[in-house]
């Protein structure tokens, strides 16, 4: 029941991405007044994070199911327990791509650490399309299904 609440909200935060990216591109962006740039930055970003902590419950919930166990603990707190967690995903084929979830994982920590978005406004789009391969691969395995290597 869980990964059906999940995939749900995953879903959901994945379409306000995709609008608030859609919305940036659909402007020419470099033309806008800086307060109107930085409104939309702060919009995709808003969205990245949500989006990203979806993935990474989703992640937890889905290793949980496959491994069995606590595999973080219940929270994930920093940005090295978030790695971990990845690593533990794309080990079991969850996620394809380890450095992009590693570098999607330091985008969320550092724009909640300091006022830099551009990073994050730039992996969006990318990161909307692993974020989709997670829900699509998430769907695909059966609980306690392991890695076929």
């Amino acid at each position: 029941m869980m990964q059906i609440r999940n995939s749900d909200k995953l879903v959901r935060a994945m379409k306000s991405l995709e609008d608030a990216i859609k919305y940036a591109r659909t402007v020419n962006f470099q033309e806008l007044d800086n307060s109107f740039k930085s409104v939309l930055q702060a919009a995709v970003v808003q969205n990245f994070n949500l989006t990203f902590n979806v993935c990474r419950k989703m992640l937890r919930y889905k290793l949980q199911d496959i491994v069995g166990g606590d595999v973080v603990g219940n929270e994930i707190n920093n940005l090295e327990e978030t790695k971990s967690l990845m690593k533990s995903a794309a080990k079991e084929g969850l996620i394809s791509n380890l450095n992009n979830w590693l570098e999607y994982a330091e985008c969320e920590y550092l724009t909640q650490a300091s006022n830099s978005t551009i990073r994050t406004f730039e992996k969006a789009a990318s990161f909307l399309q692993d974020a989709a391969e997670l829900l699509e691969t998430c769907a695909r395995r059966k609980n306690n299904e392991r890695r076929v290597a």
